[in-house]
């Protein structure tokens, strides 16, 4: 069953002084299965958080049209189904205490009664959030309110969670643990999640397939490992030495050696695709002998991948 459908998305709004509108997206299709998570990313601008609101009802289509678990988009019964959660914009009431927010919440969205007390019950536990339910909001902390506003998302069981930005704004600690959090109530209730972030760490620890959009289109749909393309063998290995005199090996045909201004250490770029893994390791130690203290292997980052589609993008 599809989770998430988008077809034909156009949103458009008037230009000043001018005949042609400004398209936020264009003809836009997408569909999303149950129980998938898929980020969404694309530049500042490309049209992410319009077609987020356009799929939660807050934006109408100029043409168009989208569906949550077989249910117009803005409809009750589509948003009875729907939880959203904006890095940017919280949906707690300052002045109230956590547990006083989870329990208007669950009302506005029928859940109430015993069910109400287990499912407040469970996510705080979940989400680490027990020691907070008496403090109000106002006084937790950017990353301790995160996680309160994403047990508020998922008070009522949405089968789908559109997360814009959910870690914007924590530090590592507190973006990895909530991660995992995120991880462990998607696997438990097998529930669909549209990922849109900038931190493309959230993406890598998250995600299997992402849509990428500029100027309102799709780009590229698929997993992330096809979005490296010619990327993808990319490796970067780092040695550290313990001695100063050995040189960069540039001996190796499809081994780049790298200048770091660091006698110790030595980096060197190379492709899996064209020459083993094994065999480059091999000979990096048989060249650096017993002097060889460290060696690491990278992989090219999401954030250079997409930097680079960007601005292959933008030139044509």
């Amino acid at each position: 069953m599809k989770s998430i459908i988008a077809k034909n998305l156009f949103k458009a709004y008037p230009k000043p002084k001018s005949q042609e509108p400004f398209y936020a997206v264009k003809d836009l299709n997408f569909d999303i299965n149950e129980g998938d998570i898929v980020a969404f990313l694309g530049p500042n601008g490309a049209g992410k958080s319009t077609t987020i609101k356009m799929l939660c009802g807050i934006l109408t289509p100029t043409s168009g049209s989208s569906e949550i678990v077989g249910k117009h988009s803005g409809s009750k019964e589509a948003n009875l189904k729907l939880g959203l959660v904006f890095g940017t914009r919280s949906q707690l009431y300052m002045h109230m205490t956590i547990y006083e927010n989870l329990d208007l919440i669950s009302e506005i969205y029928y859940v109430t009664g015993e069910e109400k007390k287990k499912r407040i019950q469970y996510l705080s536990e979940l989400f680490q959030i027990e020691h907070h339910l008496k403090s109000r909001a106002r006084t937790l902390s950017l990353g301790e309110r995160m996680r309160c506003e994403i047990v508020a998302a998922l008070i009522h069981k949405p089968r789908v969670l559109l997360a814009d930005e959910p870690t914007i704004g924590l530090d590592v600690v507190a973006k990895n643990k909530l991660r995992e959090v995120i991880k462990s109530w998607q696997k438990e209730e097998k529930a669909t999640l549209l990922l849109t972030s900038h931190d493309l760490s959230d993406v890598e620890a998250l995600c299997h397939r992402c849509i990428l959009i500029d100027h309102g289109q799709k780009q590229y749909d698929g997993t992330l490992t096809g979005l490296k393309g010619d990327l993808a063998g990319l490796r970067r290995i780092q040695i550290i030495t313990a001695d100063k005199n050995k040189i960069l090996m540039n001996h190796v045909p499809l081994v780049k050696p790298i200048q770091t201004g660091d006698e110790y250490v030595h980096k060197y770029e190379m492709n899996t695709q064209q020459i083993p893994m094994a065999e480059t390791i091999s000979k990096l130690s048989s060249h650096y002998g017993d002097s060889l203290q460290d060696l690491q292997i990278f992989e090219v980052s999401l954030e250079e991948v997409l930097g680079a589609r960007f601005t292959k993008m933008a030139v044509q």
